[in-house]
């Protein structure tokens, strides 16, 4: 991930069967244990039962010139302990299988996601700022459009992409106008100073009876606009239709069996990232003459990975904003201030970064078993490794070892593990896409997986990763 808040929002909207049923997930619960930062006191022996010197190993974890501790688990801690951080849970009937996770004992998951189940049988009418705004808005907003939309309509495929490429986009434009009806345009910025900014945009206020800051309706307005967030969000109606809208990096894949016949993968989402040919050019040309600036080194305008989210008005709105409004709101832009000078510099026809998704669809195929898997891109991180970070994976081939793994487990008579937690399992012992090089054995696996769950380092050493499997 790489927009401002690292976060991401997965919203599914499974088949509507039964009444309306809205689960929705927050943060994982803190670490029963604490992880020093450099050297704080530990005792591996409370985690792994094993002697201190057996328990506690070194690793660079790929940075040269870098030494952390971690503790080696055996292979029941380690499963434990990873059940307890990724919170497995099962939703919607049984059908939804989802986890988060984010191993480090102090920083929580930015990412989210929500399964809904919509009756419309009867119905005629009726630092996380950006990914919480969208995760509470978003599915609202949808369920009251498929309201709205008359029976008829309902499996009209053109209908309901126009409806879901029209929310996801007002969504993002309603952070634009939050902050224009504060700043209506850089001539009014420029006859403003630095003080009457920061009057302007820092408008918390303390509660002395809790001693804590509370937000003031013009600061959440533009730190809305600082940060954030991918979006994913899958469609399903009850005769077979899928649409996928997606915005940013997160996936969907769909898996489907007929008898006796292998499971084949389609995929459902598309890859928004400045290493994408079709992005790249469609960039180029929105901004002619910039070729040289707007993609660079596989970047947006050299420093953002994705090329379409929510929020993140640091691209999306002329350099003004950034080096005024936002460089003067408290919390300040979470990004090294040369990244921000850069912004200055190269954005000259914003918006850069682009808002609008891009919508998909397909049918089920007759008689087929078949399920749905979405993840963040944490999870491709795991399964990838340093290869997938320099774009050197095929991502077709992923998701086939993905489907490989949940259909061999819906072909068991009886299902006992949690879909998404398996897949979850598998990526964080090691990478499974590398190339020119031999598989890891059961122990350096083992290893590596403790390393993630465990890692003794003050900043996040791992991605946030959320995985939801739906049963169809």
């Amino acid at each position: 991930m790489s927009t401002t808040e690292d976060a991401t929002t997965i919203s599914l909207v499974p088949k509507a069967e039964q009444s309306p049923t809205t689960i929705s997930h927050s943060a994982s619960p803190a670490m029963a244990f604490s992880l020093p930062t450099h050297g704080e006191g530990l005792d591996p022996a409370a985690i792994t039962g094993k002697s201190v010197p057996d328990a506690r190993k070194h690793t660079d974890m790929g940075w040269l010139g870098h030494d952390f501790t971690y503790c080696s688990l055996s292979e029941e801690k380690a499963a434990s302990e990873l059940e307890r951080l990724a919170a497995p849970k099962v939703l919607c009937n049984g059908t939804v299988h989802a986890v988060s996770f984010q191993p480090h004992p102090e920083k929580h998951s930015q990412d989210r996601y929500v399964a809904t189940e919509w009756d419309l049988k009867d119905r005629h009418s009726a630092g996380d700022e950006t990914v919480d705004y969208t995760f509470a808005t978003l599915p609202s907003k949808i369920e009251a459009s498929l309201t709205g939309i008359p029976a008829a309509q309902l499996s009209d495929v053109d209908v309901i992409s126009s409806m879901l490429r029209d929310n996801i986009s007002a969504l993002d434009e309603s952070i634009t106008q939050g902050i224009l009806e504060l700043f209506p345009s850089p001539e009014f910025l420029e006859k403003l100073s630095d003080d009457d900014i920061r009057a302007i945009v820092n408008d918390q206020s303390t509660s002395v009876a809790e001693n804590a800051d509370v937000v003031g309706p013009n600061n959440m307005k533009v730190t809305r606009g600082m940060r954030g967030t991918t979006v994913l969000v899958v469609l399903i109606s009850p005769d077979g239709g899928i649409w996928t809208a997606s915005l940013g990096d997160s996936q969907a894949v769909l898996a489907q069996k007929q008898d006796k016949m292998s499971w084949s993968t389609t995929v459902l989402s598309a890859n928004h990232n400045a290493s994408d040919p079709s992005e790249i050019a469609r960039l180029k040309n929105e901004h002619p003459g910039e070729e040289a600036d707007v993609v660079a080194k596989d970047l947006l305008l050299g420093f953002m990975a994705v090329t379409r989210a929510i929020g993140d008005h640091v691209l999306k709105l002329p350099s003004i904003y950034t080096a005024r409004v936002f460089a003067l709101t408290i919390p300040r832009m979470r990004r090294p201030e040369h990244n921000s000078q850069l912004i200055v510099e190269r954005s000259r026809t914003p918006p850069y970064l682009s808002g609008v998704p891009e919508v998909g669809y397909v049918k089920l195929e007759k008689a087929a078993k078949a399920c749905l898997l979405m993840c963040s891109d944490g999870l491709m991180d795991l399964y990838g490794g340093e290869d997938w970070i320099e774009k050197k994976v095929d991502m077709v081939e992923m998701f086939n070892g993905w489907v490989d793994l949940v259909g061999e487990n819906l072909d068991k008579r009886d299902l006992q593990d949690n879909l998404a937690l398996l897949l979850l399992r598998r990526g964080l012992r090691g990478p499974t896409v590398v190339k020119g090089q031999s598989q890891w054995t059961d122990e350096e696996a083992l290893d590596w997986m403790s390393s993630l769950l465990t890692l003794e380092y003050k900043d996040k050493w791992m991605d946030d990763t959320t995985v939801v499997v739906e049963v169809l």
